[in-house]
This record gives structure tokens, sequence and C-alpha cells, in this order.
């Protein structure tokens, strides 16, 4: 018989499911298919494949009455699960930081010392707190869409466009690919707009 293949995505899914159960005994699956953002069919399909490993129980008759409890397998499966998750999440992050630290290193030998940031999100967070070590001055992070101006990145400004002035900066970092750089204005112009890998952005703007 096929063994189903485990995936990052599913062994998640079964923590969610197994840490859902445990603070929710009486959780049903339609619940727990909206919580995880899945057909109904793959909750099924999740709980039933728990069932069968041994690592929930479950009682009642009927679908109104049935509860779904850890077993003490499924109690050390979910804290297994939790530490594997939070290892490869320490890993990726060191991972990412690394990667996010040689494209600061290359921008700065190309003389670009002082920018800002497109975007004001989780990648322009991390390039804010690593941009110091790189030597880099991050001036500010600019938040097109308005949402986060006043909020701080790792001791980095939030604002908008329109209140810094492009002449003190090397260059713009566009953090959030899905920004558009036109959305700075034409004031901006003159000065490049890169990729965290230095790739120059063309800009329709004049």
């Amino acid at each position: 018989m096929t063994q189903p293949v485990h995936t990052p995505e599913s062994d998640l899914r079964e923590l969610r499911v197994l840490e859902r159960i445990e603070s929710n005994p009486h959780v049903s699956q339609r619940q727990l298919a909206s919580e995880l953002g899945v057909a109904l069919g793959v909750a099924n399909a999740c709980v039933s494949t728990l069932v069968r490993k041994g690592l929930v129980k479950i009682r009642g008759e009927s679908n109104r009455s049935l509860t779904y409890h850890l077993t003490k397998q499924g109690v050390l499966h979910k804290a297994a699960l939790a530490l594997e998750w939070t290892n490869n999440t320490i890993t990726d992050y060191v991972t990412a930081r690394a990667t996010v630290r040689g494209q600061l290193d290359a921008l700065l030998d190309r003389g670009i010392a002082r920018v800002a940031l497109l975007g004001a999100d989780e990648a322009a967070e991390l390039i804010a707190l690593i941009a110091p070590q790189a030597g880099i001055t991050v001036v500010a992070a600019i938040d097109a869409g308005g949402r986060r101006i006043g909020d701080a990145l790792a001791g980095v400004p939030v604002t908008a466009a329109s209140v810094l002035e492009p002449d003190v900066l090397d260059a713009v970092l566009v953090a959030d690919r899905t920004l558009d750089p036109d959305a700075l204005g034409p004031e901006w112009a003159e000065l490049p707009v890169l990729t965290l890998n230095g790739q120059r952005l063309e800009r329709s703007v004049s």
C-alpha cells in the first residue's frame, strides 16, 4: 500500500489539527476545514489519518455528540511536530539573514550606503534589521498604501514618500515586489530603484 507523502505543509496541517483538538475536543471537522483554509474532505482525511495512526480517539455516537481527544502518543507527536517546525523556521530565518547580508554587502561595495525601503512588510523589517551590520543606513520604509505610516520597523520609521528628500539617498531598495516603483512620484525619477540583488528597475515616471 502506498504510504502518504510527508511534506512540511502536511506536517504543519497535522500540527494545527492536533493543537485545535487539544484546545477544543468539540471542534467539528467543518470548523477545522474553515480554520485551516482547506476543503472539508481534506480536513476529514487529516483527522482520519490521525485516528488511524493512533494519535486521536473519537468519542460519541452521532455527529452532534462526537468529540476528539489526543492519545498519549498524539500528545508526544504534537510536541515533536512543534519542535521540528520551530527548528525549520529558525533554519529558514538564519538562511534568509545570511542571504540578505550578502546582498547588502554587495550593494555597499557599489557605493549604496543610504537607502529608503519601498515596502513595510516582513521582508522590509528583516532588511532594516540587518542593514546596520552591513554599514548601510536605512532612512525610512515607504508605505505606499499608507496603512503602517507612523509605525517603525526595527527602529526605522515607516512613512510616505512625499515627506522624504530623495537627494539624501543613494537608492531605493524594493522590499515588497508587489509595489509599483512609479508610485514614488516624478520627484524620485533620478534616484535608482533597485531590487535587493542590485537589479535596477525601469520606471515610466519622468
